[in-house]
């Protein structure tokens, strides 16, 4: 395929909310100014209330590096993971391991997990040549000379502790730590792993397990665990319109969403935006007509949300207009969509 198929086609690196929450969590918490530090990020806070939600990469690693530095928390990620452990990857992670009979099995189903949640990033397990222990990786999204690689990185190995947590118990740490940066550690978590190895300039981040770990079953619980909701309901798009669709799903209660905002979601021009999804065959209208039914379908199972609700909250300031968008992707009319 040639590479100009390949970049045409390439998704926008999204975040799941439910990555992002924690760090929403944490910060509101300790009474930092989460609203405003997501408003200077271009994000918008009401994407928060489904962990479902997906929000553009490169705002979400802003938010994380202006928030760091107005509140003088070089550690953020690393408490942020230690607090939520391995449900800082998803609200019930820690559920899905303790249903898995083994670590091992744990690892591959929070790695399937990961990896179609968050665009570019990778967790697995690796076994290094002539080595008697296995490599718990996370790739992270985002490159090794990128500002928040320090909050990703430590997150990211604090959550992969977290999960190894649910089955050995809080008091283990690994033997060895490999982190992507060049700069070690702070003394306040070089302080919480005396006993851990760290490795610098890695080409992703690890933690070590003995082999024998692997087959060890999930540590019983003392009160029952309740059949929670399936971790995730949509996997991260893999397709460049598919992208933007899911992050304008984010915005769209933000009024109107033209395509220089779409472009800013994009982090690329308008033109740019434009001649690609030319290239695709398909326009800003029909993407953003597309996400705004999907949203649109979901308020109405809502039965004390009315059409004119819908359609002023969609950004349509005649519902003549949201009826008839909504008829050319349905077939139907909102309230004969309701009927159904």
């Amino acid at each position: 395929m040639p590479n100009s198929t390949i970049a045409q086609t390439e998704p926008i690196p999204l975040h799941r909310v439910a990555v992002v929450r924690p760090f929403t969590d944490f910060l509101e918490d300790i009474g930092a100014p989460v609203t405003r530090g997501l408003r200077q990020a271009g994000l918008p806070y009401h994407a928060l209330e489904s962990v479902d939600n997906y929000i553009p990469s490169h705002r979400f690693w802003s938010f994380l590096i202006n928030m760091s530095r107005s509140e003088g928390m070089e550690e953020l990620g690393y408490y942020v993971g230690q607090r939520f452990a391995a449900d800082s990857a998803d609200p019930h992670m820690a559920d899905l391991l303790r249903r898995s009979p083994t670590l091992y099995q744990g690892i591959l189903k929070a790695s399937a997990l990961v990896n179609r949640t968050v665009t570019n990033c990778r967790w697995g397990i690796v076994q290094p040549r002539n080595r008697g222990y296995q490599r718990f990786y996370h790739r992270p999204s985002c490159k090794a000379d990128n500002p928040a690689i320090e909050q990703i990185g430590w997150f990211g190995i604090m959550t992969l502790i977290g999960c190894v947590h649910v089955f050995t118990g809080p008091r283990w740490q690994p033997a060895e730590i490999g982190i992507m940066s060049d700069q070690a550690p702070c003394r306040y978590i070089r302080d919480r792993f005396s006993r851990t190895r760290m490795r610098l300039s890695q080409p992703y981040s690890y933690i070590a397990l003995d082999n024998a770990l692997l087959t060890l079953p999930p540590l019983p619980v003392k009160t029952a665990i309740p059949v929670s909701s399936p971790p995730c309901n949509e996997f991260v798009a893999e397709d460049f319109a598919g992208s933007l669709q899911q992050a304008l799903l984010a915005y769209l209660q933000n009024g109107d969403l033209n395509i220089e905002i779409a472009a800013g979601l994009c982090n690329m021009s308008k033109r740019t935006l434009q001649r690609k999804l030319t290239e695709l065959g398909t326009s800003y209208t029909e993407v953003l007509n597309h996400a705004r039914f999907r949203v649109a379908s979901r308020m109405l199972q809502d039965p004390g949300m009315r059409v004119t609700d819908v359609a002023h909250r969609l950004g349509y300031s005649d519902v003549a207009h949201f009826s008839r968008a909504f008829r050319r992707i349905a077939g139907v009319s909102p309230s004969e969509y309701l009927q159904y």
